[in-house]
């Protein structure tokens, strides 16, 4: 799926009036990636240079997320546990997600 972006700056300012929900996404243990549903329309949060935001703790994003109006924001953790010891995987999608307050 191919994400609009919306700059950080821009997500600041339209939230100040349209309902924001965010998800950061757990790529790695170390990677972090956000994405934001503004208005029911998704976007991939960029920073200055056009480049997604990425952090490499969930602190640093948390940061760089301050100041952010927001209705919902969700952490989600992509799991292969299940997959490299030789369990059956129910589904595609092996997330979890919990509710994050930032």
């Amino acid at each position: 799926m191919i994400l609009r972006k919306i700059s950080l700056v821009d997500l600041r300012q339209r939230a100040q009036n349209e309902s924001v929900n965010l998800l950061i996404q757990s790529q790695d243990p170390e990677i972090y990636l956000v994405e934001a549903d503004v208005s029911g329309a998704r976007y991939a949060v960029t920073i200055d240079n056009g480049q997604r935001l990425m952090t490499r703790s969930l602190g640093a994003m948390k940061r760089a997320l301050v100041g952010i109006e927001y209705d919902a924001a969700t952490l989600r953790h992509q799991s292969s546990f299940d997959e490299m010891i030789g369990n059956p995987t129910v589904g595609s999608d092996l997330a979890l997600e919990m509710p994050l307050t930032l």
